[in-house]
């Protein structure tokens, strides 16, 4: 045993161990972003299986080769960007904004021109920002000249490049200025995330793109600009402004900022900016996975932590990848994706030294074990190896039959006659008691069910039910009644077992029909005394009757009534907790004008009245009539017992759903009733409780003190169709 805690407190040693160095590698990987170069390789290849469309509202004006050719090189006159904002200040043509992805840092004539144009329709132009040679090293911005710089909103186009040399992200605001896409959308990014990613799209899809000398020369493409976000900019490849993203290693070429630009304005108009899980989230969700990697290597067998290890590594990408798409977050996996391959091999390679220790200190201490002269001879000329395997599987074995021979002798003195099938239906055990009740019936094991129920005489659906009603049989006590329970157990590899259960019941059937009888005797034989004594105690036809003789046969008569009554009560109590009721379907109203006519003349001595504000509709519901209507009754009795004279009771019948009705009873509690009075508010809660309960229905009490007391019934309400 010391030898064994001693082996479990290495084991523990060991993954506790294993546990501090993973979680010391992953926090290096997350919090020294060692791990981000390859999160970003997965991250580009995520975002482009998925793909990302080009919002149709967004067209690029491109300064292509083709334009520096035909209208004059580079840089070209301001004229041309005069002569383009002139022909689209038209109502025709006219876009929502215009952004010049140009830097006019130098001063020409033709300025004054272009920003009398710019300012006739909403313009945004970029800033250059400079690194100053200070003490500070800052980056301050170069406005366009002037009056560009007074003719149109200003937007900063810095590029954020991430540790591979590609641009992913975007800054909202550097300094106060907001970014170039912003500005186009009318917005400060005061508000804005101050970081995020932005979904780049395909160059192979691409927008709508628009040659500046096609759009200066012909009018057909004028058209394309109606409510549109116009970004003019340079594509040509030798004027250099072309950056990586994550599509150039695909294409093998850069990406023109203006396109760059128009994908960051793509992703803020369809709101799918990516937000960047921090580090510490990273770290906090990852050391979640890896710890329940650490727990599947420690508890689970090595085939089942790995294919756990290798289904938590794809979930961790899946998952990932349905963040980013559906969310537009990302999470790096990448830093989980590494330790996970770190941790397998490494726990595997402890595992296996651990267990080779155990075996050698196992195999040791078995050696000890030599019950027999017949086992100390085999020891001697037998190889230790198989000699330790062969008394494990004797122990083993030893396990088993004492756990078998344990769960026979419970089934073999359980109470209840019990037989058990193989899932070929051959027998497989029967118990003593079964044995005892059924002597002249061959119980042979391998005999099958279906002869079983032959032998018995037991009608052939009891086969294949999981429970009969009550039957009789022939046993060796004389004529038994039975309850026949029948289940099936599932084991391993799909066997599985019929375990069939005789439950003797004839005591409870004899009580059962005594009962009955009684019921008989009260509701029938003890009636008809009390039926003859009111009979005779009817007041003479010539009203000659003394005042003492009048009084008595009154007190006759009221005893005589209240022993019906509670005979009636009795008998419907029992009824009540009867487990199946005989149900007729009726009209909810009919239920509540046969229980009001029963307490009329009650509620009349009191001088309250009834106020019946229900819905008109034609509600049904599928009840015990008798029983339902005593409820109702008993509710209603209370009410009127409990309410201050002259006052009313309202009714309400309602249908709050498609599938029930709702019967409320409101009314008020006098100020003068008793507490203790009061806690008795509902004679007969229990019956009422038990046939609403039997009919699934709910019933909900509010009952004060003093003021409106509320009681609502919820019955399942009948389809209409099923009673025209």
């Amino acid at each position: 045993m010391n030898t064994q805690v001693e082996q479990k407190q290495r084991l523990l040693r060991e993954w506790w161990l294993t546990s501090i160095a993973v979680l010391v590698v992953l926090s290096t990987l997350v919090f020294a972003d060692l791990a981000r170069p390859l999160g970003n390789v997965l991250y580009d290849h995520l975002m482009r299986w998925q793909g990302f469309q080009a919002n149709q509202d967004i067209v690029i004006v491109a300064v292509d080769d083709r334009s520096l050719a035909e209208l004059g090189g580079w840089p070209l006159q301001r004229a041309h960007y005069t002569h383009l904002l002139e022909r689209l200040d038209d109502e025709r043509f006219r876009p929502k904004a215009i952004g010049l992805d140009l830097l006019f840092l130098d001063r020409s004539d033709q300025d004054a021109a272009l920003a009398e144009q710019m300012r006739r329709h909403r313009t945004v132009l970029p800033l250059a920002f400079e690194l100053h040679n200070d003490a500070q090293h800052q980056l301050r911005p170069t406005p366009p000249v002037a009056p560009l710089d007074q003719a149109a909103t200003l937007g900063h186009i810095n590029a954020l490049f991430d540790e591979d040399g590609v641009i992913r992200g975007v800054q909202a605001r550097e300094q106060q200025w907001p970014h170039f896409a912003l500005a186009l959308q009318g917005q400060d990014g005061t508000n804005a995330v101050p970081y995020q990613r932005f979904r780049m799209v395909d160059p192979r899809v691409g927008f709508p793109l628009v040659s500046l000398s096609d759009a200066l020369t012909s009018n057909a493409f004028l058209s394309l600009f109606k409510d549109k976000y116009v970004l003019i900019g340079v594509t040509a490849p030798s004027l250099g402004d072309r950056y990586p993203t994550l599509y150039s290693g695909q294409h093998n070429a850069s990406t023109p900022g203006v396109a760059i630009l128009a994908s960051i304005l793509n992703a803020s108009l369809r709101q799918d900016m990516v937000d960047v899980a921090p580090s510490s989230v990273v770290f906090g969700v990852s050391c979640i996975a890896v710890i329940g990697m650490l727990l599947s290597v420690l508890i689970l067998s090595p085939r089942h932590a790995l294919a756990f290890g290798v289904t938590l590594m794809a979930a961790s990408v899946v998952a990932s990848y349905a963040v980013l798409i559906q969310k537009n977050y990302w999470f790096d996996p990448t830093a989980f994706l590494g330790v996970s391959l770190i941790l397998q091999p490494l726990w595997a390679w402890g595992r296996l030294d651990t267990i080779v220790n155990f075996v050698q200190e196992k195999a040791t201490l078995l050696r000890a074990f030599r019950h027999t002269h017949r086992v100390q001879h085999d020891l001697v000329n037998s190889h230790e190896v198989v000699l330790q395997q062969a008394k494990l599987l004797d122990h083993a074995i030893d396990s088993v039959r004492s756990e078998l021979n344990f769960l026979s002798a419970i089934i073999d003195e359980m109470p209840d006659a019990v037989v058990i099938f193989d899932q070929h239906d051959a027998l497989l055990l029967s118990n003593q008691r079964i044995k005892q009740l059924l002597k002249d019936t061959q119980l042979i094991p391998g005999s099958q069910r279906s002869l079983f129920f032959e032998t018995l005489q037991l009608p052939p659906p009891l086969a294949d039910s999981t429970a009969s009603p009550p039957f009789q049989l022939a046993t060796s006590l004389g004529l038994r009644d039975f309850y026949l329970k029948s289940t099936s157990v599932y084991v391993s590899h799909g066997e599985s077992f019929h375990l069939l259960i005789l439950l003797d019941i004839t005591e409870l059937r004899q009580s059962q029909n005594q009962r009955d009888r009684a019921l008989q005797f009260l509701s029938h034989d003890m009636r008809t005394p009390l039926a003859a004594i009111m009979s005779l105690t009817r007041p003479p036809k010539d009203g000659d009757e003394a005042p003492q003789a009048r009084l008595q046969r009154q007190k006759i008569v009221q005893h005589s009534q209240t022993l019906l009554q509670m005979m009636d009560d009795f008998i419907l109590t029992i009824s009540a907790q009867q487990a199946h009721y005989s149900l007729k379907t009726v009209l909810v109203d009919e239920l509540l004008n046969d229980a009001i006519e029963q307490v009329r003349d009650l509620a009349r001595g009191k001088q309250l009245s009834f106020v019946n504000d229900s819905e008109a509709l034609p509600l049904f519901v599928k009840v015990n009539t008798r029983l339902m209507v005593r409820a109702l009754v008993n509710l209603l009795v209370n009410a009127v017992k409990f309410s201050p004279p002259q006052s009313c009771i309202t009714l309400q019948i309602s249908q709050p759903s498609a599938h029930e009705v709702n019967i409320s009873l409101k009314n008020t509690v006098a100020p003068q009733t008793d507490e203790h009075l009061l806690a008795g508010f509902g004679l007969g809660l229990d019956f009422i409780d038990t046939v609403i309960d039997k009919h699934q229905g709910e019933i909900k009490r509010h009952i004060p003190l003093q003021g409106l007391a509320t009681i609502i019934i919820t019955l399942p309400c009948e389809a209409a169709d099923l009673h025209e």
